[in-house]
């Protein structure tokens, strides 16, 4: 509770007295749900880019392994929904194996966590048959088939549905207005999409400089490099945006970015999130650009972006005020008015 009213009786009537509590935030979903929403997210826009490269690229590159031929350039464009495999167990150890879980998952017209378990099982199942037949069997020539694209579409919906749900979920709860407002999808949403291309990028990377015949990726990576950095700008004003609009719903919203800009979560924000997660990875880039034989800088670019992509999302966990239930407002306006009520009438035993 962010405050209360204490109500006593007296020959004239209730009194009230308003007792003031200092706003706090939310200590009820952890690091659990922030390794969800990061890696659900990640894994969603990884495929989502993925999917769209595929269409305009149309890239193999076979690799023997153990005798066995890979194409690994479509194992890292489609290799996504792995990522939200790993991720979604996350969500069930917050929410118990147990009674939570099944009775979120058996009410979908009523849990948005039921609703996401159904996107997200059927995302992670026809991902992953595209992800393993892409990588399988290089020798076949999907793309001919018109129900191969209808699947990688599919799918491809299935990914922006889930990359859209992780902030579906957290807007879903009431009377926490950092979470409470359409900006939190689209921004989670622009950072999937931001994250999952650095995701690919470092993937092509890995096979670049493990595989001798993969040496094309590595300069695929640096394009790919190039799509992001216009992701994350567009990330980066989606984010002032919902800032913005928070502290403008004063109260809890207010005192939610004041935790992120100059309260206990600041060196989170202006650390984790505007330095490694923007600020880092821009400047690293350009240098990569300049100097392209320096993998490295790629790589450092990559780590610094994603670990900005996973403090993102457990800054606005951690900043989650829960503005007063509208009863509170209520009887904290009566105390504040004072008691009007004509003396006799306002007797509770009479």
């Amino acid at each position: 509770r962010v405050g209360c009213v204490n109500v006593t009786r007296s020959p004239e009537g209730p009194i009230f007295k308003k007792i003031e509590k200092i706003p706090q935030p939310q200590k009820v979903w952890g690091w659990e749900i922030a390794v969800y929403l990061f890696l659900a997210g990640m894994g969603a826009g990884a495929y989502s880019v993925g999917v769209i490269l595929g269409w305009t690229w149309n890239l193999s590159v076979v690799v023997k392994i153990f005798h066995v031929n890979f194409d690994v350039a479509k194992g890292v464009l489609y290799w996504g929904p792995l990522l939200v495999a790993i991720g979604a167990p996350f969500l069930i150890l917050d929410l118990g194996i147990k009674k939570r879980f099944i009775y979120a998952c058996l009410n979908p017209r009523t849990s948005w966590v039921a609703r996401g378990f159904l996107i997200l099982s059927t995302f992670i199942i026809l991902g992953l048959i595209v992800f393993g037949t892409s990588l399988l069997f290089p020798g076949i020539d999907l793309r001919s088939s018109p129900l191969w694209t209808l699947l990688e579409g599919i799918t491809l919906l299935l990914a922006i549905s889930t990359a859209l749900y992780t902030g579906i979920l957290l807007k879903s709860v009431r009377y926490v207005p950092i979470w409470n407002t359409l900006w939190l999808p689209v921004l989670f949403l622009a950072s999937a999409l931001s994250t999952g291309s650095m995701a690919i990028v470092l993937a092509m990377m890995a096979c670049g400089l493990t595989f001798p015949e993969a040496q094309e990726l590595l300069a695929r990576a640096h394009q790919v490099a190039s799509l992001e950095r216009i992701l994350i700008l567009m990330e980066g004003v989606i984010l002032a945006f919902y800032l913005y609009t928070t502290y403008q719903k004063k109260e809890e919203g207010e005192v939610s970015v004041r935790l992120l800009f100059a309260g206990k979560l600041r060196w989170l924000f202006w650390g984790g999130i505007v330095f490694l997660g923007f600020l880092f990875p821009v400047v690293l880039e350009l240098l990569s650009t300049w100097q392209p034989d320096q993998p490295i800088l790629l790589l450092v670019t990559g780590i610094s972006l994603l670990l900005g992509g996973f403090f993102l999302r457990w800054a606005i966990l951690a900043s989650g005020v829960k503005a007063k239930h509208p009863l509170h407002k209520f009887l904290e306006l009566r105390a504040n008015l004072g008691p009007s009520i004509p003396k006799g009438r306002g007797d509770l035993t009479g």
